[in-house]
């Protein structure tokens, strides 16, 4: 089964729903092995991993605290800090959960959002095994209003 990755204009106008006046742009890939990001796991219909989002910090607290309208230096002391707070990893979920269509797009195969992992923690085979078969990646920096820029990425293995 194959997936697509998105194009800016995609992101942006999906993210659009949540967020007025974002601003998405190309950027070259994040390096995969820093304990900053966040990877969002998504499965198809007969459990298997299949795709990946993965984010800096930056990213999962700027849409973290926007979400809810936290303010912006509550999102900044979180960077500072390196942990995302609760509410805030509850609306990454959200977002990881509303971008799984953009994987869609072209006629993949259904697929779903299923665990958000910090790099932090020690990775699960399934994320581990998809981090080492990469066949497309594509990432965006994008920035919150108000808020700052981080980044995210779609990862799509090889078949």
């Amino acid at each position: 089964m194959s997936f697509s990755t998105p194009s800016k204009a995609e992101l942006k106008d999906m993210l659009g729903m949540l967020f007025t006046n974002l601003e998405v742009q190309d950027c070259d890939p994040v390096a995969l092995d820093g304990d900053d990001l966040f990877f969002g796991l998504y499965l198809d219909d007969s459990d298997a991993p299949v795709t990946l989002v993965v984010c800096d910090l930056a990213f999962a607290a700027y849409m973290g605290s926007s979400m809810t309208m936290l303010p912006p230096p509550v999102a900044a002391d979180v960077i500072k800090s390196g942990k995302l707070e609760d509410m805030m990893v509850g609306n990454l979920k959200e977002v990881m959960n509303i971008v799984s269509r953009l994987f869609m797009l072209r006629g993949g195969g259904h697929l779903r959002f299923a665990t958000l992992h910090p790099a932090s923690e020690a990775q699960p085979d399934s994320v581990s095994g998809l981090l080492g078969n990469i066949d497309k990646q594509v990432f965006f920096d994008v920035e919150v209003p108000r808020y700052g820029s981080g980044k995210v990425g779609f990862i799509v293995p090889a078949a």
